[in-house]
């Protein structure tokens, strides 16, 4: 499973905020394929509205990432998270979960793995067919 808990520091009025959110990572990958824009998605879980001065400010500040677990914590370094790399390692995963099976059932080989060869060709061949849709 991978999570990450995502934060973002910053004053408004006054007052110190701290808006959070724990994200599963999976679950997010699966709905939407990519990562919506994480300024936002903290603001909606923290209840800031989107058209507000507060949010404005949140916008300007960084956001922190920790606790990642799982693969995620791979793409970690800093409290700063690589969501492209992870994104597109998340994605190849998946594809090599569903060709694993196809290539257990066809070919009756357990790891695609210890195939490079046949796994880049696979990859190559499902992304030529991805890109004739």
């Amino acid at each position: 499973m991978n999570k990450i808990t995502a934060s973002i520091e910053f004053s408004f009025k006054g007052e110190e905020h701290r808006p959070s959110a724990i994200l599963d990572l999976d679950d997010i990958m699966k709905k939407n394929r990519t990562i919506p824009p994480l300024h936002l998605l903290i603001a909606t879980l923290n209840n800031i509205d989107s058209y507000s001065y507060e949010y404005e400010v949140l916008l300007s500040e960084d956001i922190k990432f920790t606790l990642a677990e799982g693969d995620a914590a791979n793409f970690v370094h800093d409290d700063q998270f690589d969501q492209i790399a992870f994104e597109q390692y998340w994605l190849e995963q998946e594809l090599l979960s569903k060709l694993s099976e196809t290539v257990k059932q066809e070919l009756d080989i357990d790891d695609i793995n210890q195939h490079p060869a046949l796994k880049s060709a696979l990859i190559k061949a499902y992304e030529i067919g991805k890109e004739s849709i």
